[in-house]
């Protein structure tokens, strides 16, 4: 009886009833996501070995053998199966075997019968150990990846929570001078008016100045960290760019004729409504000509605006130019990282190195980018491109908006006292 070609007769046979039973097996729940033929993988070539070893047994042929249990168990590492589901799959091929061929089995004589068993038995014992060992190598080969990425995770993360202890030991520090300054104003006015002398006037100055930078600070530092959260919300609207960018120039054409500068405003008319957010914008325009402000000492501000025709989307490009003492180009990768300071914004008091992280944010939300050109003591141009009409998308949690109407409040009793 040549039982290497009667294997080889039953073949389809064999495979149809072991994807039926491996399908069907409870405990190797693996197949179930699998393709017909992700779980066939190398069952037909096993068999076709096998089989040719039965015929004439030959050490080539279970080389062959136990190369696919090595493809097999790289493959059922791959694919997510478990040692035992991989054992489970051996079983039931070789209880399907010797069914196949049982018949013929028993007919035949007791030393071939002994021989063919021990042969399959065999070569299906070197196949799981075989198959198992290369299951286990990928299994270790993905376990040292998994804890390299985790490495590199928290050494990332490492330097975070370090980054962000420096932030906020920095931030402490300058809250700590505006807060300083109105505790040491507000001792001396109450000194005066407890001795019945006249009130010193800038005492008051002072204190109210300070509290207005200490407010200011708190709200960048809140925005910075809504927009890291993911709480940040924003309120559409129409709105008059133009007269957005007229009025923002207006209000701070008064800080910079104390410095005998002018704010010039280039707006072309063409642009007419823009659906944005209005307080979001004019936060950015704000903290950009502010800066130009603060940054520039002789010379000349300007803010030019025009609609740019694109084929997505018409969008609205404004620049603001001023001549001031400019960014270094090694520094101009960094300027709009949170609570970094170039070494114009470490000369200034005012300064906590949020205000063009904010604004990049800001920017980044109304689904529009910002630009920096600048050269030291020539001066720089910052440029926002924000689409005409704000792509609707789904809104965040309304949260900031209730938060945003409480500092409006505060901030109102500041400026009206």
């Amino acid at each position: 009886m040549d039982f290497g070609q009667l294997l080889a007769q039953k073949k389809r046979v064999i495979i149809d009833t072991w994807m039926v039973q491996v399908r069907n097996n409870r405990h190797i729940e693996s197949t179930q996501d699998l393709t017909y033929e992700a779980v066939l993988n190398s069952l037909p070539a096993m068999l076709d070995a096998i089989a040719h070893l039965l015929g004439d047994p030959d050490l080539s042929d279970v080389r062959t053998a136990i190369d696919k249990a090595n493809v097999h168990g790289e493959l059922r590492a791959e694919q997510g199966y478990s040692a035992g589901e991989i054992v489970r799959e051996y079983s039931i091929l070789r209880n399907i075997i010797f069914d196949e061929l049982e018949a013929a089995l028993l007919a035949s004589n007791t030393q071939l019968t002994l021989r063919t068993a021990r042969l399959i038995d065999g070569v299906l014992d070197k196949s799981i150990a075989f198959c198992l060992d290369r299951y286990t190598d990928e299994r270790l080969r993905e376990v040292n990846w998994l804890y390299d990425e985790m490495m590199v995770s928290n050494q990332e993360l490492d330097r975070l929570v370090r980054n962000e202890q420096r932030n906020m030991a920095y931030l402490a520090h300058e809250l700590k001078s505006p807060l300083s300054c109105i505790i040491g104003y507000s001792d001396l006015f109450l000194r005066q008016q407890s001795s019945s002398m006249r009130p010193n006037l800038d005492f008051i100055e002072q204190v109210l100045a300070n509290g207005r930078r200490l407010l200011s600070m708190i709200n960048e530092t809140l925005d910075a960290s809504y927009y890291k959260s993911g709480q940040m919300a924003l309120k559409l609207e129409q709105i008059d760019a133009c007269g957005v960018i007229e009025e923002v120039a207006t209000v701070l054409n008064a800080l910079a004729q104390q410095k005998a500068l002018a704010i010039d405003v280039d707006c072309q008319p063409d642009i007419g409504a823009m659906t944005t957010d209005q307080t979001r914008f004019r936060q950015v325009l704000t903290n950009l000509l502010s800066n130009a402000v603060r940054y520039t000492e002789k010379g000349s501000i300007s803010i030019q605006a025009q609609l740019v025709p694109d084929e997505s989307g018409d969008r609205v490009e404004i620049s603001v130019v001023d001549t001031g003492l400019g960014i270094d180009s090694a520094e101009q990768g960094r300027i709009f990282e949170p609570y970094y300071q170039g070494d114009a914004g470490q000369k200034s008091d005012s300064s906590t190195g949020l205000g063009l992280a904010i604004a990049s944010q800001m920017i980044k939300l109304l689904q529009g980018d910002i630009y920096v050109s600048s050269e030291p003591n020539v001066g720089s141009t910052f440029t926002i491109v924000l689409p005409l009409h704000y792509q609707l998308e789904t809104q965040p949690e309304a949260q900031l908006e209730i938060l945003s109407e409480t500092r409006s409040e505060a901030a109102n009793t500041f400026q009206s006292a």
